[in-house]
């Protein structure tokens, strides 16, 4: 999955995804500079994009798509 270029992120953009992506690659002993962490980057980028406007609510659709 790519990140479209034409979508702009603010700083509080940022945050929040930054913030998910923190705490999943923590929860699932995921080195952030990883393969699995820049797979999980991209899959949150997409969540966020299409309406997953919270860390929470990103947190718990990644935690839906790994089965917890």
């Amino acid at each position: 999955m790519s990140f479209p270029s034409d979508m702009a992120l603010n700083q509080s953009d940022i945050e929040v995804v930054c913030g998910a992506l923190e705490e999943w690659c923590e929860e699932n002993r995921t080195p952030l500079d990883s393969d699995g962490g820049r797979d999980a980057a991209n899959v949150m980028l997409g969540l966020y994009r299409t309406g997953h406007g919270t860390k929470g609510s990103i947190l718990e659709a990644m935690r839906r798509v790994n089965g917890a």
